[in-house]
């Protein structure tokens, strides 16, 4: 055992881990699947080389992340396992020859597959029972993810009762379904326009963005973003017997699911080799992303006597499509600065054409890839696109260099305030700690007013420039002394669209106190931690003057929450600008402060929610169900103890009749609660 050996393990699982997190907790990855797949090889390589160095925490033992935890965790009938991936079609001919030799199978005999595109998007599992949708759920490890059915729910695609077109086939008892799904390239496209204007951070490419989708807490949300999906297996049965992947298609669009139309029954593997290359030319006709193709043995007796290894099937292989790519030159690199002071390198690029459109500019995510990629201004570089959208630096041409390229020197200063710019502790990202820029203050501003914290509508980043820009805005608590004279004769604003701001901000002041907590802009915390802190504090002063200990305390509050928290609450401009919201009439308690914690007729009783209530938004409905004890679901079982029916009930009010669950309507639920 070499030692360069192991310190080059240890890198490789650094470097996966970080991607790893990128990808699937932060959902917004740095890297390409292309790159990733070629550092995972790597690292099995040398792990294949020196099995002593393997632990049981190496990125090669594990099949995916665990589910997050704001779910209720699924526990799938049979694994949800991974496949194994290539890039050739020699690797796809050994895996035929490989196939041949485990089942005893001559050489010379054909094998049929059926071939489908690879959705590139997220897997999930629906399970029915006596054809009656009954809970969908995320891969998550593989074995455990994420309850997320009243997301699916809003997937028009997804029948909610089974029905066989036909008469040729009968609804089983019970049927675990497994697809993907995906969000169309348009729709891609306008959430993240829509981001832009709010001034959030965009998503990475469509499949982080119907991730994100599915992982929303309001299922209204969710279905905004018209996700859709493509069903492609029959995860577990009974009361049907198939003998091929090809039936269970068939069986799969009989029930009414979407099935990809281009799958294709090939008679052997040359035949499944051609119509992977065919469709690499084809991809970009289609209006979502596919990343590659997935062969699978047809017959199920043959699947079933090749079985699985711990991580992946024998049976089944995916053939990844090369990114396409294009060579172009760094123009110059400008950085640009967030909300939270995060200096971001940006590269301009001479333009060219890839993927169907013209790039000129790339991100370089922060300048330690920059020094890893050895990027100078000048550069030829290697470009793609992450998912075939987002603009991004591969590599360096560095036998194009003629001598006359610039090493970009990391800033010693923010490029908009010339305040002084540092990394804490071991961050990746250089910030601009300076309260005062201009650059932060537009961007802080714009998340202030977007729709998951003070929702101001109208407020968008064109008008908030301008505001800056002239001076009628420092920092978001000046929103709430902004008067129609200020705003009527900036551009793109009229005299209604004037009228229409002011009273939305006046309609701000009175949001309740996690909207506001999540709207101040603190690093680490989201709508999701606001609403804890808000849960556990009556009122901001309490939250301010907490410590990290009183902090670290509260369920889903760590020790890196905790000290962001306070950073924030002990800083002096902070300080000041929550004494301007509170004298600008901004509110800043719990609006719900005099409910009690507990109630003996509502603690530990289960609740579920159907139609339009009048009293009540359907967020505040379930925070006093909460706050009183009692736990809020999407859907109606055995275990419900209480149907609050409103305006326009729908499908569960049948099923909570049919299961004789105590019906509660607005009035009565008053009564209770009270």
């Amino acid at each position: 055992m070499s030692t360069t050996a192991k310190e080059k393990i240890e890198q490789l699982r650094s470097i996966i881990r970080y991607h790893d997190h990128k990808y699937y907790v932060e959902n917004h990855p740095e890297i390409s699947d292309y790159e990733y797949d070629h550092l995972l090889k790597e690292l099995q390589n040398l792990e294949k080389a020196h099995p002593e160095l393997i632990t049981p925490d190496s990125p090669t033992q594990r099949i995916a992340d665990q589910p997050v935890s704001q779910f209720p965790s699924v526990e799938h009938k049979t694994p949800m396992l991974s496949i194994d991936n290539t890039y050739s079609n020699e690797e796809l001919k050994e895996f035929d020859r490989r196939i041949k030799r485990m089942a005893d199978i001559d050489a010379n005999t054909d094998i049929e597959y059926v071939v489908e595109l690879k959705i590139d998007g997220i897997a999930i599992t629906l399970w029915y029972e006596n054809g009656l949708f009954v809970r969908g759920a995320t891969r998550g490890d593989g074995f455990h993810g994420d309850d997320v059915t009243a997301n699916l729910k809003t997937i028009r695609q997804i029948p909610l009762k089974l029905s066989v077109s036909g008469g040729v086939y009968k609804i089983p008892p019970i049927i675990e379904i497994r697809g993907e799904v995906y969000l169309p390239n348009k729709e891609f496209q306008l959430i993240n326009e829509e981001r832009e204007e709010k001034g959030e951070i965009q998503f990475a490419n469509p499949r982080n963005a119907a991730a994100g989708s599915l992982k929303l807490l309001d299922p209204r949300i969710t279905a905004k973003r018209h996700l859709k999906m493509f069903v492609y297996v029959i995860g577990y049965v009974e009361g049907i017997k198939l003998e091929s992947h090809l039936q269970c298609l068939d069986i799969i669009k009989a029930m009414g699911f979407p099935v990809n139309p281009h799958a294709k029954l090939c008679k052997n593997i040359d035949e499944a080799i051609r119509y992977c290359s065919e469709w690499d030319k084809r991809r970009r006709t289609l209006d979502y992303m596919v990343d590659g193709m997935v062969i699978k043995a047809n017959s199920l007796a043959l699947q079933e006597q090749l079985g699985s290894t711990s991580k992946a099937p024998r049976w089944m292989i995916s053939f990844k499509f090369q990114p396409e790519q294009a060579v172009t030159r760094i123009e110059k690199i400008v950085v640009q600065v967030g909300k939270t002071g995060t200096l971001t390198p940006v590269a301009n690029l001479t333009p060219v054409l890839l993927a169907g459109t013209t790039v000129s500019r790339a991100s370089l995510h922060n300048f330690d890839e920059v020094k890893r990629k050895d990027v100078r201004v000048g550069d030829h570089v290697v470009v793609q696109k992450a998912g075939e959208i987002i603009p991004q630096v591969v590599t360096v041409v560095k036998e194009k260099r003629s001598g006359s390229e610039k090493v970009f020197a990391e800033p010693l200063c923010c490029p908009v305030c010339n305040g002084p710019v540092s990394r804490e502790n071991e961050e990746v990202y250089l910030r601009c700690y300076n309260p005062l820029c201009k650059a932060q203050a537009k961007r802080r501003i714009q998340y202030f007013a977007s729709r998951d914290a003070m929702d101001i509508e109208g407020l968008g980043p064109a008008i908030i420039e301008q505001l800056v820009d002239k001076g009628f805005v420092e920092d978001y608590s000046d929103i709430f002394s902004l008067r129609y004279d200020d705003l009527v004769n900036l551009e793109r604003m009229g005299k209604k669209s004037s009228s229409n701001l002011i009273h939305a901000i006046e309609n701000s002041r009175g949001r309740d106190l996690d909207r506001l907590i999540c709207a101040l802009g603190i690093h680490n915390v989201g709508l999701h931690t606001a609403e804890v802190l808000s849960d556990h504090f009556d009122t901001l002063d309490k939250l301010a003057d907490a410590t990290v200990d009183e902090l670290e305390r509260i369920h889903e509050i760590g020790p890196v929450v905790a000290q962001s928290i306070v950073d924030f609450f002990q800083n002096e401009h902070t300080r000041e600008i929550i004494k301007k919201l509170k004298a600008k009439g901004v509110n800043t308690k719990r609006l719900m402060v005099g409910v009690p914690q507990k109630n003996k007729k509502i603690s530990g009783k289960s609740f579920v929610i159907t139609g339009k209530l009048e009293k009540y938004s359907r967020s505040d409905a379930e925070k006093l169900i909460k706050r009183l004890g009692g736990r809020v679901s999407s859907s109606v079982s055995k275990k419900t103890n209480y149907l609050v029916v409103g305006e326009d009930p729908g499908s569960k009010l049948d099923k909570a009749k049919e299961l004789g669950v105590e019906i509660l309507a607005e009035e009565a639920f008053d009564q209770l609660t009270s």
